[in-house]
């Protein structure tokens, strides 16, 4: 055996090193009862390098739900019109369909706002009789009409983007600003009205459109709108530029702020400072959460928008 301390060859019985004179015996009782290590593992094998992923994964995996690219089958299933048998239905916020056998073959639009339709529809617009009192309307210097659609099918309004509101009255009466009016059934009744107060702020006045009846009625909204309540302890003061419509019972008035004169040219519409519809009595108003009137489809872009006839209520309505 091997002498641990000197690492001499000695005789497998020896009892000492004939070398040095260490115990042999002793040091191999001690080696034997010394843990053993074990035996060193094998290293585990390295994962392999990450694989760059291909351009088009990477860049969809970079982009929300929203954003990513969608399947040709997704944006049919996903879009596709939805068919009820309502005279009016909202396909999204800002898309009308309009059911013309649910509304008796006859509808009334603005012109300008039909953006698709499917079936037999002709257009006509309106410049004789009753719809005489809505022939003229100045919105940055262009005329306003009305449009009769006749026929079968489906057809699809829109006006600028703008959120749709719809409505169905019940042998009911609202207001409602003129820029504001998309479309209504012709079981609906309508007239042209002025508001009180308005004669000295432009050479016409300002003038709105009551309508009346039962049937389907479809706004246009800049955002989607707010409802507020009228008491006669309660009034409500509005931008002009951010009514939409008011219920039955309410008579507005101009009110002049002078206590905001000064601060003319400085916050908003150059209106809204000085010149609010006040609302007394009991009712409700519909606005809109924006300062601007709703950017029509009949507005002259070249205009920015609606100038101070189209801006207070829509402007003048003639004959």
């Amino acid at each position: 055996m091997l002498c641990p301390n000197c690492s001499q060859e000695n005789a497998d019985n020896a009892a000492f090193c004939r070398f040095c004179g260490q115990n042999l015996k002793d040091m191999a009782a001690a080696a034997q009862a010394a843990p053993q290590a074990p035996p060193p593992q094998a290293a585990p094998p390295a994962a392999p390098p990450p694989q760059a992923a291909p351009p088009a994964a990477a860049a969809s995996a970079s982009l929300s739900g929203e954003l990513a690219p969608t399947s040709l089958a997704s944006l049919v299933e996903e879009s596709k019109e939805v068919e009820v048998p309502d005279a009016f239905s909202l396909q999204s916020k800002k898309l009308l369909r309009v059911n013309m056998a649910a509304c008796g073959g006859q509808v009334l639009t603005k012109v300008g706002s039909m953006v698709a339709y499917q079936g037999q529809i002709s257009f006509t617009r309106q410049g004789s009789g009753g719809a005489a009192k809505w022939v003229k309307k100045a919105i940055s210097g262009e005329a306003f009409s009305l449009m009769l659609c006749q026929g079968n099918g489906d057809l699809f309004l829109a006006d600028a983007a703008n959120n749709v509101i719809l409505l169905y009255l019940n042998n009911e009466t609202i207001t409602v600003e003129a820029l504001n009016l998309l479309a209504f059934t012709p079981s609906i009744a309508w007239d042209i009205k002025m508001i009180k107060g308005a004669a000295g702020m432009v050479s016409a006045g300002l003038w709105t459109v009551q309508l009346s009846g039962t049937g389907y009625l479809a706004l246009i909204c800049k955002g989607d709108p707010l409802t507020l309540k009228v008491t006669p302890e309660q009034p409500c003061f509005t931008d002009p530029n951010a009514t939409v419509a008011w219920s039955q019972g309410l008579d507005p008035q101009v009110h002049v702020d002078a206590n905001l004169k000064s601060l003319s040219g400085l916050l908003g519409s150059r209106h809204g400072e000085l010149f609010q519809l006040a609302f007394t009595g009991n009712g409700y108003v519909v606005i809109q959460p924006s300062e601007e009137a709703p950017k029509t489809s009949l507005q002259d872009p070249k205009g920015g928008g609606s100038g101070t006839a189209g801006g207070l209520l829509g402007g003048i309505l003639g004959q």
